[in-house]
């Protein structure tokens, strides 16, 4: 019998508006995939959020959840990814170097849910690509792409998210949200509301947490988030944050970073974030390499 364990891990969404080519030039490979993903798109989709609550079956269906072997028997999940193509899920890269990743679950918010649970797809992994810059001696270039073995079958409750693509990060008119694994100690996703911290008040934050990992303080290639309303087990939060953009009357999610490392729990230092627009080249060169 296989024993599952299932941690918690957090991913955040901002709504504001879409990026587009500059007119006469061919846009880049995200940008035309994401306006594939964007066609897709259910049109009925109203954004709600109530702090630390149960996320409903399709509502964020680009969730992944990450099974490492830790024994012939035995899976845990410590952390989560974010679909972007019917073969791969970008993930942290700390999430993928450490222990042992071979599933990925995707289709399912509530793991005690049996009926959740028989309409779920499981796929193994065929190979894990790191950031060539990656290393676990260091905070930065914290990315990697999970590549599943077969390709998924897109439904309501299986979509990939786009990718965030301009280089600015939105800060004024714009709602963050955090969708999280393991809300209330549970194996369920739940939702929270969180902001963006500006880069300079973010450096001040970990000014005197220079070390060996971080020895150039925080990059332009990082940006920071904070939940507004930090529930209550923040303290039992895993490794996987995403941040993700929304339109605001099309709710078209836009994933601009994922979780690289934070404080301690119930801490004012914000969370540290892989910016995705940063490392659209090493995507595209695996995913879309014509």
């Amino acid at each position: 019998m296989t024993v599952v364990r299932t941690q918690i891990t957090l991913c955040l969404i901002v709504i504001c508006g879409l990026q587009s080519g500059r007119a006469g030039v061919l846009p880049r490979p995200a940008i035309r995939a994401c306006e594939e993903i964007d066609a897709g798109l259910r049109e009925n989709f109203i954004p709600h959020v109530a702090e630390g609550t149960p996320v409903a079956l399709g509502k964020f269906p680009y969730m992944a959840i990450i099974g490492h072997r830790i024994d012939n028997n035995n899976l845990t999940f410590p952390c989560s990814g974010a679909l972007i193509d019917k073969r791969f899920v970008v993930a942290a890269g700390h999430c993928l170097k450490n222990g042992m990743p071979v599933i990925v679950r995707l289709g399912v918010t509530n793991l005690d849910n049996e009926e959740q649970r028989n309409g779920m797809i499981e796929k193994r992994i065929k190979a894990i690509h790191l950031h060539p810059e990656y290393t676990t001696a260091s905070a930065y270039n914290d990315i990697g792409l999970v590549e599943l073995d077969s390709e998924v079958s897109y439904s309501s409750s299986i979509y990939p998210v786009c990718l965030h693509t301009a280089a600015s990060v939105p800060l004024n008119n714009t709602e963050l949200y955090a969708t999280r694994w393991g809300v209330s100690g549970q194996k369920i996703v739940g939702e929270a509301r969180a902001r963006i911290v500006p880069l300079p008040l973010c450096r001040d934050a970990y000014s005197n947490f220079v070390t060996r990992r971080l020895a150039d303080g925080i990059r332009t290639s990082q940006l920071c988030a904070h939940d507004v309303n930090a529930v209550a087990d923040d303290c039992n939060v895993a490794s996987g944050p995403m941040i993700l953009v929304a339109n605001e009357r099309s709710n078209k999610y836009r994933l601009i970073g994922i979780d690289s490392f934070g404080a301690r729990c119930n801490s004012q230092i914000p969370n540290v974030l892989t910016r995705v627009s940063e490392y659209l080249d090493f995507i595209e060169s695996l995913i879309w390499p014509h």
